[in-house]
């Protein structure tokens, strides 16, 4: 069928729309701390669903369909340690960021180990999100590329000027509430995929994926070997979903800047519990329109399908067989789903420059000035990143998580030694380039499923602390 003048007037409106409406939002910031922080008084459930959308958005939207299309209902197990690592980030590790003037997740490690590791750990963190977030941003591009057949440098950029557009005058105040609209957008795309397929199955669906050995969603490990290599097993999701969680959501600052906009301990909390609950759902719903697109197309293979990769399958649909409008409107979500996953990144990465990297210039009288300029110096650097993603054959989610394997260890292990250990600064340092550099080594020569890579870390992390500060302690005595 091909989107229609209408479907291309809906698109460009409904980005306009999301542009006005995330300026409105953001208010007027006065300076740096309300530009990133917000006043403290978004609700906890606003701040709730911006966590599911700036964690799942557009990965969510258009690669957990393809991982189902290809396989079955296995990711679930994943989720199930997600929701695990939430729980102990709400009670062991949120408490540490509402005592004293905390402007950003690093904060913590300038009073435990001194400003020159709050600085290290800052610079780790921002590698980090710019190679993952570089990876969404790519996925962001791909709906433009398959309807416009414009080249992927040039799809990114107009998805990078439109998210920056709102960000840069509102702060995150903007990009929680945007956050809030694109979630029940496409949200609501999911759920109408499901049912207009739906009526285009002739067989009953459940029957059909039964048989089709699309069900499963436990899946055992036949062995040690088979828990640590195989992507989808139960033991590996649990644990290794777990430990994820609790780095991604408890020392990103991507995550943890959300919760600060809170302004209380107790509602952050419920927030970072809830959107374990919410994000179950998401998942659920977005497997299920991979199913149901499966069923329709009679499972044909990516290749029948006249498609390079899988992550395009859902687009397909939409482009080829949604009614006219509708379309434009479920194409529309998509990019306001980038769009906000990209501004949470630009907010997190731009505050965490300025207070961590540079603290001296969030005292400065032009620190707006300076925030707002870090935001456009980081829009561009992700737009470089990206690009550089451009070859990948993999459903982008998987790649986009095992990204973060590198230093998400490092950074969850350096925050749960200087919380609950008397380790210093000397041995915290030397653990958290081990950890690193042996991640990179295991990660690019090993065999080891990406769920596995933040347990490892933080396995490393301690162990590295522990024989350094102990061979110190020795040679000091």
């Amino acid at each position: 069928m091909g989107l229609t003048l209408i479907d291309l007037l809906v698109i460009i409106l409904y980005l306009l729309l999301c542009v006005v409406i995330g300026i409105k939002a953001g208010g007027r910031p006065t300076d740096s701390t309300s530009y990133f922080k917000t006043d403290g008084k978004v609700p906890w459930w606003a701040v709730s669903l911006s966590v599911v959308a700036t964690e799942t958005s557009m990965l969510t939207v258009i690669s957990i369909p393809a991982v189902a299309y290809l396989g079955s209902f296995v990711f679930l197990q994943i989720v199930f340690g997600y929701m695990l690592g939430r729980i102990v980030v709400a009670w062991l590790i949120l408490p540490s960021y509402f005592k004293g003037e905390q402007k950003t997740a690093y904060t913590f490690f300038n009073e435990r180990f001194g400003p020159g590791f709050q600085r290290l750990i800052s610079i780790v963190f921002l590698i980090t999100r710019l190679l993952a977030d570089g990876v969404r941003l790519f996925a962001a591009a791909i709906p433009i590329k398959v309807i416009t057949g414009l080249d992927y440098p040039i799809s990114i950029s107009i998805i990078a000027a439109l998210t920056l557009a709102y960000t840069y005058y509102g702060g995150l105040k903007s990009v929680i509430w945007i956050d809030v609209l694109q979630l029940a957008v496409y949200t609501f795309g999911g759920a109408f995929v499901i049912w207009y397929a739906g009526t285009y199955i002739v067989e009953p669906l459940i029957p059909m994926l039964s048989d089709a050995g699309k069900l499963t969603v436990i899946v055992w490990p036949e062995s040690v070997s088979f828990a640590f290599t195989e992507t989808y097993n139960i033991i590996g999701a649990i644990i290794g979903g777990m430990f994820l969680s609790m780095a991604s959501h408890g020392v990103d600052h991507l995550m943890v800047q959300r919760l600060m906009a809170c302004g209380e301990l107790r509602k952050a909390q419920t927030a970072i519990v809830a959107s374990g609950f919410f994000v179950l759902i998401q998942f659920v719903l977005f497997l299920f329109v991979g199913m149901a697109i499966y069923a329709y197309y009679n499972g044909l293979s990516i290749a029948e399908l006249g498609l390079t990769q899988a992550d395009e399958v859902l687009l397909k649909f939409i482009n080829e067989e949604i009614p006219v409008g509708i379309a434009g409107l479920l194409i529309a979500g998509l990019f306001a789903a980038a769009m906000s996953t990209l501004s949470s990144s630009l907010s997190a990465l731009s505050s965490s420059t300025l207070f961590d990297v540079f603290p001296k210039l969030s005292e400065s009288p032009n620190s707006m000035k300076i925030s707002r300029g870090f935001t456009l110096m980081w829009t561009f650097v992700f737009i470089l990143f990206a690009v550089s993603f451009t070859s990948t054959d993999n459903p982008v989610i998987e790649l986009g998580l095992a990204i973060a394997g590198f230093t998400y260890g490092g950074l969850l292990g350096a925050f749960l030694t200087g919380r609950y250990t008397a380790i210093d600064r000397t041995s915290a340092t030397i653990a958290l380039f081990v950890c690193v550099f042996t991640m990179a080594a295991i990660i690019f020569l090993g065999n080891i499923a990406w769920p596995w890579y933040t347990f490892i870390g933080v396995s490393l992390f301690f162990t590295a602390a522990t024989v350094s500060h102990g061979i110190r302690r020795l040679a000091g005595s």
